[in-house]
């Protein structure tokens, strides 16, 4: 690493070098302004500083990335021929030999071939990581640096002479026999191949690559754009100023921008008002000359004045609906259906009436609205689903999901390169779609606890199943197995015993009380059975006469039919109640009353006792929650100003 670094400060020094000399060689040969622009020496020194610059600081920052490397090779090419123009010109001044003219001459005329014509092209093949697209590129390459090869030789046999008139000014290896004419065709026409493949590399990179690539691209693409427009007239017409050359070495810069920090501005917005107003200035430029054509041809010479003034108007008319037609074209290919919230809740609806994924719904509305990364997340704080390349240092903005009642999560939005905070209009489209992600979101939880409701219904089924096996099986068999035994053992002795039979027979009757109160245990644990004998209030006042350390007494009014499932919850709530009290309450009364409170029974227990600080739910608390929030009901417990309290509701029909 350190080595490549001393090469590239080397290099750097070498091209700063050339750039002085070629400074002041122009000023000890008495050139004017005119000589140094129309020699395209300045446009060669200009050019080259850009690509030897950009490449160093690529080659320093980027050291593995081969454009830096290319790029100074290419840059040291078109300022050998910056510094050899005027120092081949006051090498004829000082009679230097002709060996010496000529060899200068005709490095002069090779040398710039390998910048901006051919190693740039290379470059731009490489662009913006150093690799080619894919290995089926490498014959590109190569063609490529053969084209450089063959444009340095054809350059270097050219036999003009550099100076006019100086026959020691012609090219060393100069060829005037070789078909120029026929060369000059072929490079033409494999630079052309050259540019079409090179310009369909790039864009295959954009259309597969991920949002940084893209961002990188537009970079070049905005470069490419002013360089375009700045030197339209040499385009159209083959000819134009030559300072308008200079543009080229925006193509380095943007290039080792996009390498270097390509998140230096947000290119998008750059990017789209360039086009915006360019495009603007050239119709309205087209719209006037238009006009005018137009109305000077149909209105008589007299009127040129009106004609003006006229045209004038139908522009300025026309002006500001173009302008909002192509700020609307240009913002949509950029920043998506941010502008028109409708359509991004159109997409994303679209997309889960298809699929209710919120993978799939996040990367729809993510592209819709062109944000580099957004992410669900969860009342949890735990991401739930994401979409795009998230980038570590860039701004991010959450935004609270609506309609997820009380599990409020958030939709996390990376904001583009250059952007500080989120666009009010990206804003609003936004706070139209968090409704529905919130609704998938709260959908998705609802599955999931439905799903898992299940799992623990059928874990507790066969929980119970496994108690009343280890019951039957552990208490209830052994006990009735030994009956059996006894009875066996008694019929056996009973005409030679008769008082050991008689004895056997009593314990085998005690065996069997044993199992009637194990059946009894059993089934009551499985539903009380005072409460089938004597239904819930009846149940309940029986369970208030046993002594206990507070008075219980029962309230209820008629009570409907109830559901077996809410009569069996409704007790077990109405006991633990009682228990509650009995435990902690420092009162001596404690009421329960059962009441129907809009198609909802209503179990209340009070005591009137004080309350005591420092309350924590239980075992058998929890186990009452649970028992109502399976039904469907909700329960609250805890001390009051009353002294302890217990209320449930719960649904006639479970």
């Amino acid at each position: 690493m350190a080595e490549r670094r001393t090469a590239i400060v080397i290099a750097g020094c070498a091209a700063g070098a050339l750039a002085v000399t070629s400074v002041a060689a122009s000023i000890a040969v008495d050139w004017t302004w005119s000589d140094y622009v129309s020699s395209y020496t300045l446009t060669n020194t200009v050019i080259g500083l850009a690509l030897a610059l950009c490449g160093m600081m690529i080659g320093w920052f980027r050291p593995r990335n081969t454009v830096g490397v290319i790029f100074l090779i290419a840059g040291l090419g078109h300022l050998v021929s910056a510094a050899l123009t005027p120092l081949s010109l006051l090498a004829l001044e000082a009679g230097a030999p002709q060996t010496l003219t000529r060899l200068m001459a005709a490095v002069f005329l090779g040398a710039w071939w390998i910048g901006l014509p051919s190693l740039f092209m290379l470059a731009l093949l490489l662009f913006p990581d150093g690799r080619l697209p894919s290995p089926r590129w490498r014959v590109v390459a190569w063609l490529i640096v053969a084209y450089a090869a063959f444009s340095v030789v054809l350059g270097v046999i050219d036999p003009l002479p550099t100076a006019p008139g100086e026959p020691a000014a012609i090219s060393l290896f100069a060829a005037p026999t070789a078909p120029h004419a026929a060369l000059g065709v072929i490079n033409a026409i494999v630079s052309l191949a050259i540019v079409i493949l090179v310009v369909g590399s790039l864009v295959l990179r954009y259309a597969r690559g991920d949002e940084r690539m893209r961002r990188q691209l537009l970079w070049l693409i905005l470069a490419v754009l002013a360089m375009l427009v700045l030197n339209l007239q040499r385009w159209v017409t083959g000819d134009g100023p030559v300072l308008l050359l200079l543009s080229a070495g925006l193509l380095p810069i943007a290039i080792a921008i996009a390498i270097v920090r390509y998140q230096l501005l947000d290119i998008r917005v750059v990017l789209s008002r360039a086009l915006l107003y360019g495009v603007l200035i050239g119709v309205i430029i087209a719209i006037y000359a238009g006009l005018v054509a137009t109305l000077t041809w149909s209105v008589p010479a007299a009127g040129d004045p009106t004609v003006a003034i006229v045209a004038a108007v139908a522009v300025a008319l026309l002006f500001n609906p173009l302008r909002l037609f192509l700020q609307r074209v240009t913002a949509r290919a950029f920043y998506g259906t941010r502008s028109d919230p409708g359509e991004t809740a159109k997409t994303l609806n679209e997309q889960l009436r298809t699929t209710a994924d919120m993978a799939g719904a996040l990367g729809a509305l993510r592209a819709s609205l062109r944000f580099p990364h957004m992410a669900v997340i969860g009342a949890d704080g735990e991401e739930i689903a994401s979409d795009g390349a998230r980038d570590p240092d860039a701004r991010s903005v959450e935004i609270p999901l609506f309609g997820t009642g009380d599990r409020a999560g958030a939709l996390t939005v990376t904001l583009r390169p250059g952007e500080h905070i989120l666009h009010d209009a990206d804003r609003r489209s936004l706070s139209l779609v968090t409704p529905l992600i919130g609704m998938v979101l709260r959908e998705q939880s609802l599955a999931a606890d439905l799903r898992a409701a299940r799992a623990q219904t059928a874990e507790a089924r066969e929980s119970e199943r496994q108690v009343l096996h280890r019951d039957l099986h552990d208490g209830l068999g052994p006990t009735l197995t030994s009956a059996a035994l006894r009875i066996d053992a008694a019929q056996n002795v009973l005409d030679a015993d008769a008082d050991r039979a008689r004895a056997v027979l009593t314990h085998a009757r005690a065996d069997v009380s044993a199992a009637l109160a194990e059946v009894r245990r059993v089934v009551y644990g499985l539903r009380p059975i005072p409460l089938d004998e004597r239904g819930l209030v009846r149940a309940l006042q029986e369970q208030a006469e046993h002594p206990a350390a507070l008075d219980v007494e029962v309230t209820a009014e008629a009570l409907p039919e109830l559901s077996p499932a809410t009569e069996l919850a409704a007790y077990r709530v109405a006991i633990e109640g009682i228990a509650n009290a009995n435990r902690h309450s420092s009162g001596s009364r404690v009421v329960v009353d059962l009441a129907i409170d809009d198609q909802v029974l209503r179990v209340t227990v009070v005591d009137d006792g004080m309350p005591v600080p420092g309350f924590t739910p239980g075992v058998g608390i929890r186990s009452i929650t649970e028992r109502v929030e399976e039904l469907g009901g909700t329960v609250s417990v805890g001390p009051d100003a009353h002294g302890w309290r217990v209320a449930a509701l719960l649904p006639l029909r479970a």
